[in-house]
């Protein structure tokens, strides 16, 4: 299982503090987690992140629904275990 400090040593500092807004906006209970829009700069760090592994949108299966074109995006399922959520 990796811990929080293997998973901020294979970031970038931008990368990290963008995981953990997600991570502090995480609640288990909510079907919402971090649906803000995102500026061009957190898109490409967005694209990162789904690319390692880390997060996740949850609307991506959604079709033709103009609500869900934002984004909501998880932790991983690996980024809960590191936070011990």
């Amino acid at each position: 299982m990796k811990t929080i400090q293997d998973i901020k040593e294979s970031l970038t500092k931008t990368e990290f503090s963008f995981l953990e807004t997600v991570v502090k906006f995480y609640n288990p209970l909510d079907c919402v987690c971090y649906d803000f829009r995102l500026t061009p700069s957190e898109k490409g760090v967005v694209g990162s992140l789904v690319k390692k592994g880390l997060i996740y949108d949850s609307y991506a299966q959604m079709v033709d629904d103009e609500i869900h074109t934002q984004g909501n995006w998880y932790p991983s399922y690996q980024v809960l275990q590191a936070y011990g959520l």
